[in-house]
This record gives structure tokens, sequence and C-alpha cells, in this order.
């Protein structure tokens, strides 16, 4: 359970991330609401989001969709993508991104698309955007720590459990995740608290490094491709990533970027990365890192797994 602080914090990222999405969609669409489906219910949406940011929030993301939304066309029309967009999706709701290719295609699960074009000629472009004050290189992937699980049959859940049950005993600290939050803060059990969960992150960290260890190539790098990169061989919609940073905006195409190039020459090794990180490389070249992390403080809040640059 979250505290209120922590639940504002996550509350507010997601509705910036939602501005900046549908700003996109606003400037893809030349500025025109008419080209969106359902306009009037995404004008509502982003009146709302924009409502719980700040006008400094606003205006950033302003300024990034305009930037994100330039080089997207300039990318597309360089790429195969003929005219212009002729039908703007913003494809938060569950199922919308199935709902706007209706039956033209089967949409792949998984697929991060936040933001759909329709052209002139038909075709779909799908946008996963991000938006980040950093200029450098962000993270990528955040798969869930049950998804890990379940696809490599490994237990890492339960590490994470018997370690926080073992010290609500020795503390006597309340059940609760909130309420345990707020005790190991204030009455000084935080140093022993990061302790245990730094060796938590470093055992669950051991446990994935042990089963991938164990694939071969090929698995790897279908597991790497489906779970960690979302770019399977095949993916409809087709997407591309597009990155709104502080002064600069990055286009990836999940299937053609040397990351890919180097996982399709094989030697897929893994090797450990400090206490709670997991170094990928492809024939010798440094791909990503999978890492463990507390989502605030550690033995009283929830873990998950970040993908990121190394």
């Amino acid at each position: 359970m979250k505290t209120f602080k922590s639940y504002l914090t996550e509350a507010r990222n997601t509705d910036v991330a939602d501005v900046n999405e549908i700003l996109l969609g606003y400037y893809l669409a030349g500025e025109n609401w008419g080209l969106f489906d359902d306009p009037s219910s995404v004008k509502r949406q982003l009146e709302l989001k924009k409502s719980k940011i700040t006008d400094r929030q606003v205006e950033e993301q302003e300024d990034r969709a305009s930037r994100m939304s330039s080089k997207t066309l300039s990318w597309a029309r360089k790429n195969g993508y003929s005219g212009i967009p002729a039908k703007i999706f913003w494809t938060a709701r569950k199922g919308s991104l199935q709902r706007a290719v209706g039956n033209q295609g089967k949409v792949d699960k998984g697929n991060p698309t936040d933001v759909l074009i329709q052209f002139t000629d038909g075709k779909f472009l799908g946008i996963s955007a991000k938006s980040t004050l950093k200029n450098a290189e962000i993270g990528f992937k955040n798969p869930g720590m049950g998804t890990v699980e379940r696809n490599l049959g490994i237990e890492l859940a339960s590490i994470k459990k018997d370690t926080e049950e073992q010290f609500i005993i020795k503390y006597d600290l309340p059940k609760s995740a909130s309420s345990r939050k707020k005790v190991i803060r204030s009455e000084g059990y935080k140093q022993e608290a990061d302790a245990e969960g730094s060796k938590v992150m470093s055992k669950m960290r051991d446990v994935l490094l042990s089963k991938l260890k164990t694939m071969s190539d090929d698995d790897s790098k279908q597991y790497l491709l489906s779970d960690w990169m979302d770019a399977s061989d095949i993916v409809y919609p087709s997407y591309i990533k597009v990155t709104g940073k502080r002064s600069s905006v990055s286009i990836e195409n999940p299937l053609s970027n040397s990351k890919i190039e180097y996982l399709n020459k094989g030697g897929i090794t893994f090797e450990p990365v400090g206490n709670e990180s997991i170094g990928v490389k492809s024939a010798g070249k440094k791909i990503m890192k999978m890492r463990f992390k507390y989502e605030s403080q550690a033995l009283s809040s929830s873990m998950k797994l970040s993908g990121d640059p190394w």
C-alpha cells in the first residue's frame, strides 16, 4: 500500500505522461482535434490531466510534444508511410488499440503503443512515447515481477516476502506496508531495512542470473526481444519509440537498431553488475542492464524490474 505522498508522485508522473501523449497526437493531427477518435473525450481527459500538474509542466510537454511530432512525421516519410495522418488514436484505455485497428489485424500482446496514427495510405504506425528532462538515454522497459517469474519458471517474490516477515517479527513492526514504512523511517530502522533490502535484491538477481545462464543463445535472444525490448520479429501494429528530451528527440525502431544487430550476431552473455543488476552482452557489445529496485522504502514497498541502458 502506497503512502499518500508516493501516490501523488506516481499520479503526477502518469498525468504528465498522459498530457505529453495527447498533445503529441494533437500536433500529429496538425492541431486538428477533428482527426482524433472520440475527440470530445480526449479533450476532456487532457483538461483533467492538465489540472493535476503545474503550468510549467504543461508548457514543457507542449514543447516536447511539438518536437516529437515533427521528428515522427519526418521519420515516417523516410520509412514508407505515404500521405499525411488521417486519424489519430490515443490508446490509453484497455482494448482501445485493438478497437482502433479493427479487423485489419490482431494486436500483439504487450504492444506499447500510446498514440496510433492511421495515414491516408491506410497504414498504421504506433508510437511508444516517452518524455524526460534528461538528454541521455533512459530506461526502456519495466516488466512485471510476476511476468518474469511465469515466463522463466522461477520464484522471486517469496524472497522479498520471507525477509519482510522476519524483519516485522524482529522489530515488532506493523504488517501494513504504509504503516511499516512510517515506523521504519521515524523510529530509526531505515539503515537496517535498507541493508536487508539490498540483500533481497542481490538474492533475486542471483536467482534470475542463474536461470538466464542456462538458456541457449536462441532462447536468450527471443526472451530479450519479446520480454525486455518489445521487439519480436512480427509486431502488429508496427511502432517506434519516440523520446522527447530536454533539448532533443530520439527515435528508435525496435526492429532495426544496433542492439538488435548485435543480438543477431549471437554470443549472448549475462553477468552480475553491482549489487542488484544483470548486464547483458552480445558479441561483446553491452546491450542493457536488468535491475531490481524498490518503489520507495526497502521492506515496505513494492518492487519492480527495470531494463536500463548499460
